[in-house]
């Protein structure tokens, strides 16, 4: 039988007391870990560090701040105490003053609250006379007699009652008002008294405070940051704000988080807000101070562009992910989701971090170097932006390789094949030398852009070779359909080969071209992946946005070894006859330069290129091949009966076509039977949002396991990834390797990232922010057609001055183009361009094959990147008997203009070499707007110009005594006005007549007197007017 000590309980007290005893110690234990692990988030740990580092920066400042006013603070303080005691040895006149401004206060305020409440009194009687009027109206009788009679009856009633009574009322009430407003002017007067007896102390102290600004705010700063400098009691709130549980109030090391509204997150299906928290950690992100902190507290590169609330990319609207990706919620290292940017990081942040990947999280954090691949969400429309020149080179770099030829990229389509048409290879080509280029470009040209396909990781052993060979001789017979060209090297195409070299070096041709035969041999150590490097050597300039410019077209070395003189002649001649869909413009040259610069280029030989042996045919091997293709789509037997009906000529056919279209030629280039051709590659559109697991890693182990990664090996050896497969040759990885440097494949990989499917508000896309889309157009035309190879435009390009060595003798710098020219006139220019600036060898090209909306696109361009729009405007009305016109007459002849300007056909006084444009089309050509500030100052518009601005005379100069017949009636009437007299200027500008183009005048001179400037003429006229505008 069970003991029970109590029957109305069923447990034992004492094993009840030890439970309890056992879960208040867990209970407590929990409470501390509670404590210990809120206390030591990494969050936390990273503000308390920064909390020591922002007050040791704002002792810092202080320091500095005290050192800036050290020489000057004591006359402040001085003053301020030699005040101070003035002030205090007035103590007895100012007891005795605020005395008695305490009295009086005290009896204004008895007088007030008599004057009130009388007032209220007052309202009273008012009140019942007004109520003794009205009921005497109610109550009149109907008919007029009786109504009179009431009304005198009224009248009576309310004299002899009420009226006499408000009316003393109202003379009492003011009598106490006028009492009340004396007690009022005694006490403005004392305090005035004391204000006046205190003005000089308040000034001083003024004077101090504002000289000491500074100092005060990072004197406060400091005390808020650093616990040794408050109070104890403030000490004391500092820690007590910070605890556990009640920190909710106002904690100062808490999650810093921002929600950006515009920037939308995918979760489930559905689009949410991103809310980052990187600036938990990121403390010093927004605050130029920091710039020399260590991460995570350095300051964000360029403020002006991003983070600030003034910068356009405002950390507010576009939080920190929308550029860097990441894990936004995060608030350790490893949750937010870093991506080391190189191996040597990886290991650093694994010792230092214990950093780990997260491998679910489908947008890890782009390594630092990769974060432009951001910019291409929202400028997708114009990527060519401030901040962006990696993914700027990356997008010039697909095009001009034509990866978005073989790939399709729905948001970076391709705007022309990257390659020339094979359409008329007979015209221009040799078999030979078309099958030795195909197979081996680099042996030709070591800097080309048609990329390898043979001789790669995949198919350099014997038995590929042998098919390979066999290929492109198929594809070649294929392309050489109606046989092969007969050179033509005839004296009448083929000039004086010394003058060439100078016309193509001169006229603009190398503002695309380059002529470069030096190829460097480089080595590239410590890369992350596997480089398949040239043979051949690389550019000796490391790629980039203005490199790039110069290659737009083929470098042309080799030309003699290439083609023969008829088709160079006619090709420079007009290069739109052989191929109208071109890029190349005419460059109207004549007969004799054409033929010149055809003699130049023919003398650029590759011996070693035409040397080289050919494939020699091999019928086995071009039967195995097309046997191999037939049997992927026919039974063996059928393939084998097709293939017994093909002639050799029939077999040539099948195999080159079937070649073609596996390696994908058509897609580069125009080639005749593929002219519905698709693309061949991956679609590229969302690339930079592929999970992982759709990108084949393959037995590559070798390199990090994250997209960018992948994409740096597949450009850096593009069939790496079929190593250790057992894969037929039909099926095998085809990509060909372009050779791409480490700076290439790292701005490519970029661009890729780029094409991703993040989603942002649209009032975050560009395109959204400008009302006519046509400027997206023009933005776009002008990199395809190269103009920055020429022209500095928004403050880029212009790299053919590295070529004709100086700027005064190269195109012009087309900053503040769209508020420079009529629209009108550059139009009209553009369609059909004339000499502008006389002295330039240099000429602008015809681009035929631009239509007018091109043109207008290009202009509405120009106008956007000054914010100025405008179609058509009208010209300045002038008036020749103004008084600013006249005086722009003596202004004009003071400036000796003709020393450098055409006048119509009137030659100027000066040497060919300081010419400058015809100020006969200055009013169809120039805006009277920009005349006037060009004038002004040509420095600010156009750094660097020969243009001297006019010289001005002062109202000094004016006031003189033979002011007059020095400076003329109507300058001494301006007075020295600046505006009027530019003016004034501008308008008989507007008012020069001639003849507005003087192209063949021009053309004429130097066809005999040639551009051959020499040194001593240009430092004679070193200082001469400058053409420039």
């Amino acid at each position: 039988m069970m003991d029970y000590k109590n029957d109305e309980r069923y447990w034992n007290i004492k094993l009840l007391n030890k439970w309890f005893a056992i879960s208040s110690i867990l209970f407590l234990f929990s409470i501390v870990w509670m404590f210990i692990h809120d206390n030591d988030d990494e969050f936390k740990v990273y503000q308390r560090e920064f909390r020591k580092l922002e007050a040791q920066v704002a002792a810092d400042k202080l320091e500095d701040e005290l050192e800036k006013v050290i020489s000057e603070r004591n006359i402040y303080e001085n003053k301020y105490d030699s005040e101070l005691l003035k002030y205090n040895q007035q103590t007895q006149l100012l007891d005795s003053l605020n005395n008695i401004l305490e009295i009086e206060k005290g009896s204004l305020y008895k007088k007030n609250m008599d004057y009130l409440f009388y007032k209220a009194e007052v309202d009273v009687i008012k009140y019942e006379y007004e109520k003794d009027l009205s009921h005497h109206m109610h109550d009149s009788h109907s008919d007029e007699d009786s109504h009179y009679d009431n009304e005198e009856d009224h009248n009576h009633h309310s004299d002899s009652n009420y009226k006499k009574e408000y009316n003393d009322a109202l003379l009492k009430l003011n009598d106490l008002k006028i009492i009340k407003e004396e007690a009022e002017l005694i006490i403005s007067a004392i305090e005035s008294e004391l204000k006046l007896l205190k003005s000089d102390l308040k000034k001083a102290d003024d004077n101090l405070n504002k000289y000491l600004k500074n100092v005060n705010l990072l004197e406060k700063q400091v005390k808020s940051l650093d616990r040794s400098k408050m109070t104890l009691l403030n000490q004391l709130g500092d820690i007590v704000r910070d605890l556990p549980i009640i920190d909710f109030m106002d904690p100062y090391y808490k999650v810093h988080q921002i929600v950006a509204t515009d920037v939308k997150y995918d979760v489930n299906f559905a689009s949410v807000p991103a809310v980052d928290r990187c600036t938990s950690c990121h403390l010093g992100i927004d605050n130029a101070d920091f710039e020399d902190a260590p991460q995570p507290f350095t300051t964000h590169p360029r403020l002006d562009l991003y983070i600030t609330s003034s910068s356009p990319h405002s950390m507010d609207q576009f939080g920190c992910t929308s550029c860097h990706a990441g894990r936004a919620r995060g608030t350790t290292f490893n949750s937010s989701s870093h991506t080391p940017g190189s191996l040597e990081q990886k290991k650093e942040w694994e010792e230092k971090y214990d950093w780990e990947k997260i491998h679910h999280w489908l947008q890890p954090m782009l390594p630092t170097k990769y974060t432009q691949a951001s910019c291409f969400t929202c400028h997708e429309s114009q990527p060519i932006v401030d901040g962006g020149d990696k993914l700027a080179l990356g997008l010039g770099l697909i095009s001009k390789s034509g990866c978005n030829n073989c790939h399709h990229i729905e948001s970076y389509p391709k705007e022309n094949n990257a390659g020339p048409p094979l359409t008329h290879l007979d015209k221009k080509l040799s078999k030979e030398w078309v099958a030795k280029w195909i197979e081996d470009p680099q042996a030709f040209r070591y800097n080309t852009w048609m990329p390898h396909f043979f001789h790669q990781d995949n198919n350099s052993d014997e038995e590929s070779i042998k098919r390979n060979h066999m290929e492109i001789y198929a594809m070649t017979e294929y392309l050489f359909e109606n046989g092969e060209k007969k050179m033509n090297n005839s004296s009448k195409f083929i000039g004086d080969s010394v003058n060439g070299e100078k016309l193509f070096s001169a006229v603009g041709c190398m503002g695309c071209h380059q002529v470069d035969q030096n190829p460097q041999d480089v080595t590239f150590d410590n890369l992350p992946y596997e480089l398949y490097t040239s043979e051949y050597g690389y550019d000796e300039t490391e790629m980039s946005r203005y490199e790039l410019l110069k290659n737009q077209g083929p470098n042309l070395i080799g030309m003699g070894s290439k083609s023969d003189a008829e088709w160079i002649y006619n090709w420079i001649k007009n290069p739109s006859e052989y191929y109208p869909g071109t890029r190349m413009p005419d460059l109207r040259l004549t007969h004799e330069e054409s033929a010149d610069i055809t003699a130049y280029l023919l003398t650029l030989k590759n011996k070693d290129f035409e040397n080289d042996s050919p494939p020699v045919y091999d019928s086995e091997e071009m039967i195995n091949i097309a046997r191999r293709w037939l049997v992927k789509s026919f039974p063996e037997s059928e393939a084998d009966m097709k293939l017994n009906a093909m002639t050799n000529s029939d077999l040539l056919q099948y195999v080159g076509k079937k070649s073609i279209n596996y390696y994908g030629c058509y897609t580069c280039h125009e080639i005749k039977g593929f002219e519905d051709g698709k693309p061949i590659g991956v679609e590229l559109t969302q690339e930079g949002s592929k999970p992982l697991n759709k990108l084949e890693f393959a037995h590559i182990h070798s390199i990090e396991h994250a997209n960018y990664a992948w994409f740096e090996q597949k450009l850096a050896n593009p069939r790496i990834f079929d190593r250790g497969k057992v894969v037929p040759p039909e099926d095998k990885s085809r990509m060909p390797n372009f050779y791409f440097t480490p700076t290439e494949i790292e701005a490519i990989t970029t661009a890729i990232l780029g094409f991703n499917s993040n989603k942002y508000s649209d009032k975050m896309l560009i395109e959204n922010l400008v009302d006519d889309k046509n400027v997206f157009k023009g933005y776009s035309l002008l990199q395809r057609y190269n103009c920055q190879g020429c022209h500095i435009i928004d403050d880029f390009g212009g790299q053919i001055v590295d070529v004709i060595g100086s700027a005064e003798y190269s195109p012009p710098n087309l900053n503040t183009q769209g508020v420079k020219t009529q629209p009108d006139w550059l139009f009209n220019f553009f369609k059909n361009p004339i000499t502008i600036r006389p002295n330039l060898q240099v000429r602008m090209p015809s681009f035929t094959m631009l239509n007018d909306d091109d043109w207008n696109a290009i202009i509405t361009a120009f106008q956007d990147m000054e914010n100025h729009n405008l179609s058509f405007e009208s010209h300045a009305k002038i008036d020749p008997s103004s008084t600013e016109f006249k005086a722009g007459i003596k202004l004009h002849e003071l400036g000796a203009c003709n020393n450098c300007h055409f006048y119509g056909e009137v030659f100027p006084v000066q040497t060919a070499s300081t010419w400058a444009p015809n100020l006969a089309m200055t009013k169809d050509r120039l805006r009277h707007d920009w005349v006037i500030e060009w004038l002004r100052d040509p420095q600010y518009i156009m750094p660097g110009t020969k243009m001297p601005a006019p010289y001005l005379p002062t109202n000094d100069l004016l006031e003189g005594p033979d002011a007059i017949e020095t400076w003329g009636v109507d300058l001494v009437r301006l007075g020295g006005d600046n505006d009027a007299m530019l003016k004034g200027l501008t308008d008989y500008l507007y008012s020069i007549d001639g003849k507005t183009d003087i192209s063949k005048i021009v053309k004429d001179y130097f066809k005999v007197n040639g551009y051959d400037f020499n040194s001593s003429d240009e430092d004679e006229d070193e200082d001469d007017w400058d053409d420039e505008w």
